[in-house]
């Protein structure tokens, strides 16, 4: 984490470390010295975490996303990073260099904080944790990590219209200057400071008929239409009365939609997951 925390900025520098192969004989750690783990800590602990997107800045309106696994301009290149949290209270990491790191971890404060020890101590508030997503936030620093267990790749065993319709998608990211090496994060769940409040509970719906409908905070309603191309590859809408616009389609499955602006140099970048009626996030599950 820059030490990336040093879980890239928020993983912990550590104990000197071994091979990459000396930190795998820690993911099965001697049951005589395993701890009890709640539900949390057995989920913190099944997986390798790697790293989908990183963040600067988080608290402020400049932030900047510096890592996405599927981009080809970025500040950093977390492309070797992983971490695992054993049962026993370890933890090992590999960084962006390649090197072995390792160190202990414990949740604090009802488990919405976790501390990683090394030869610093990071804390960090557990902002997501799921099965597949762990988001963490450096406390008092400025650093985001969205860790993934399997990162996310489109469903090809159905049509692009059978994952898009039928559901409700709202907003989970949205970025500006995409294909700079810093973008522009403007919008996230749970993110203070949002600049691009206009996706503040927007919905949309993509209809089998091919119409659409877009539902904002106040109550408007925008609705028009869209239509994929042969290969599923480009998808286009038109708001009634509107400009179109097209995007390529990055990543399409049952919970989440990527796409990249084609008709504004690929500057603008969303990031759609289901909207469901608990006030939850399907895509993050």
């Amino acid at each position: 984490m820059n030490k990336l925390f040093s879980l890239v900025s928020l993983c912990v520098v550590a104990l000197l470390a071994t091979t990459s192969s000396s930190c795998e004989k820690d993911e099965t750690p001697n049951p005589a010295d395993t701890i009890v783990l709640s539900a949390k800590g057995k989920i913190l602990t099944d997986t390798i975490w790697r790293y989908y997107e990183y963040y600067k800045d988080f608290q402020t309106s400049g932030s900047k996303l510096v890592w996405k696994t599927n981009r080809t301009a970025n500040t950093l290149d977390l492309r070797l990073n992983k971490v695992k949290f054993n049962k026993d209270g370890s933890y090992w990491e590999i960084t962006e260099k390649g090197d072995s790191l390792k160190g202990t971890w414990q949740f604090i404060n009802n488990e919405t904080q976790i501390v990683v020890n090394g030869t610093t101590t990071f804390t960090s508030d557990i902002r997501v944790l799921t099965e597949n997503q762990f988001e963490w936030e450096v406390v008092n620093g400025t650093t985001y990590g969205v860790m993934m267990k399997r990162f996310p790749e489109s469903d090809k065993s159905k049509t692009a219209a059978q994952l898009l319709t039928g559901k409700k998608w709202k907003y989970e990211t949205y970025f500006y200057n995409f294909p700079l090496a810093s973008a522009d994060l403007v919008w996230r769940i749970g993110k203070p400071n949002n600049t691009f409040t206009t996706l503040d509970q927007l919905t949309v719906e993509y209809k089998a008929d091919g119409t659409s409908v877009e539902t904002y905070k106040d109550g408007t309603v925008v609705y028009g239409t869209w239509s994929v191309n042969s290969d599923a590859t480009r998808i286009t809408v038109t708001p009634n009365g509107g400009m179109s616009f097209v995007a390529d389609i990055k990543v399409l499955n049952g919970t989440r939609f990527e796409w990249n602006r084609v008709d504004q140099s690929y500057y603008y970048y969303g990031e759609q997951i289901v909207a469901d009626t608990t006030g939850g996030s399907a895509g993050r599950r």
